[in-house]
């Protein structure tokens, strides 16, 4: 049983980690499009990229819970 919780929160930590990764990836891309196109900036990707990093706090958060 302990076995199985200790799995699960490191699953939720590797997952909320690699979901921050993944909204740097969508903060990079978001930003530098728009520089390289000389286009302007668009909040759809910026708003997206912010709700990225809110699910993947709250899943590391709920990874890191009770150590």
């Amino acid at each position: 049983m302990w076995y199985n919780q200790t799995m699960n929160k490191e699953f939720l930590k590797e997952v909320g980690k690699f979901i921050l990764d993944l909204t740097k990836v969508i903060f990079a891309i978001a930003i530098i499009t728009p520089l390289v196109k000389d286009g302007g900036f668009h909040m759809a990707p910026i708003a997206f990229g912010t709700v990225t990093a809110i699910f993947g706090m709250y899943i590391l958060k709920k990874g890191v819970e009770d150590e």
